[in-house]
């Protein structure tokens, strides 16, 4: 039998080039089984150190395809160090065996995946004919966002770019204008909450000070907030007709429920759309949706589980003995 690990850093999973779309089926397929209960899946487990400074462990478990997950990451101020804030490794494992299969770099399945769930979410939130993007936080998380909503709406032509770090912008701008997209750098988040798709991925830090307002955004847009709900100003969360959450379940869980700046209640989950339980957001154009999450062990297994698939048909990563 062979006992090797199959090791995939950041720039093997890079690539490796995954599609977006297939992240996205994969992603469907996930939370569908999770509607039927037929997964195993655990809230995060949080181990806090200090303000900005803690762990967490996730992990699922699937039969189709069979495979089980754990993602272990650290969080912390890093900015001075040169580090990114975020650090992890995912783990997979042969459902049936129990035999572990592949370590990850966690990094990079994190953007994919976390801009997967925001495509999920926005099949189903966002207008198919949005033509604009704005993002507010243009770090990695902005640049896997705009792969995955490039891809999934074809008609979009614009692109918005604040970002406190001029450079940051800069770079993002430059990559969505080699898309075809037109694009431009700001100074004002505010003009970012004007497009109909608005992405916000700005970093956590004991002095943020929440500056986004949800009544400037545009009638009939969509919000992926990715940095929990952080740099919005939750009071004008009463402007959204939809609030979504990637599981209920575990956005209840009092331990996770305190990282969330908008606690809920939540009208739906990705389980609910993917099932058709709920249909999202309705034929009214000035509906605007919001979809909020802390992220789900189930979808880094889906996309971990897709990444790992095509590194074997490819024959990508290096070789591990255990």
């Amino acid at each position: 039998m062979n006992d090797q690990l199959l090791y995939l850093s950041g720039a093997e999973i890079a690539a490796l080039r995954p599609n977006p779309a297939d992240l996205r089926l994969s992603l469907a397929r996930a939370f569908r089984l999770h509607a039927q209960h037929r997964v195993q899946v655990r809230p995060k487990q949080t181990l806090a150190i200090a303000p900005g400074h803690f762990f967490q462990a996730m992990c699922a478990a699937s039969p189709e395809p069979p495979y089980a997950a754990a993602k272990w990451v650290g969080i912390a101020e890093n900015s001075g160090r040169g580090l990114s804030n975020v650090n992890g490794l995912v783990i997979l494992s042969d459902f049936n065996t129990g035999r572990p299969l592949a370590i990850m770099d966690g990094n990079s399945l994190t953007v994919l995946r976390t801009a997967a769930m925001s495509a999920l979410a926005a099949e189903y939130l966002a207008r198919p004919d949005s033509t604009s993007i704005g993002f507010v936080g243009c770090g990695q998380q902005a640049l896997g966002h705009l792969e995955a909503m490039y891809d999934l709406f074809p008609g979009l032509a614009e692109a918005v770019c604040f970002d406190r770090n001029a450079t940051s912008a800069r770079r993002l701008a430059v990559i969505a204008r080699e898309k075809g997209l037109q694009s431009r750098e700001t100074t004002a988040a505010d003009d970012a909450l004007a497009c109909d798709i608005v992405i916000t991925t700005v970093p956590g830090t004991t002095t943020l000070t929440p500056f986004l307002d949800a009544s400037l955004l545009r009638p009939g847009s969509f919000v992926s907030a990715v940095d929990l709900g952080r740099s919005w100003r939750v009071e004008t969360f009463n402007v959204f007709d939809l609030r979504v959450v990637d599981d209920r379940a575990q956005a209840e869980d009092p331990e996770n429920r305190s990282k969330l700046a908008y606690p809920g209640p939540f009208d739906s989950d990705l389980a609910m759309l993917a099932s058709g339980v709920e249909r999202g957001r309705s034929s009214d154009p000035s509906q605007r949706t919001l979809f909020l999450f802390p992220g789900f062990a189930l979808a880094d297994l889906a996309v971990a589980s897709a990444v790992f698939e095509t590194a074997l048909r490819t024959g990508g990563g290096v070789g591990l003995q255990r």
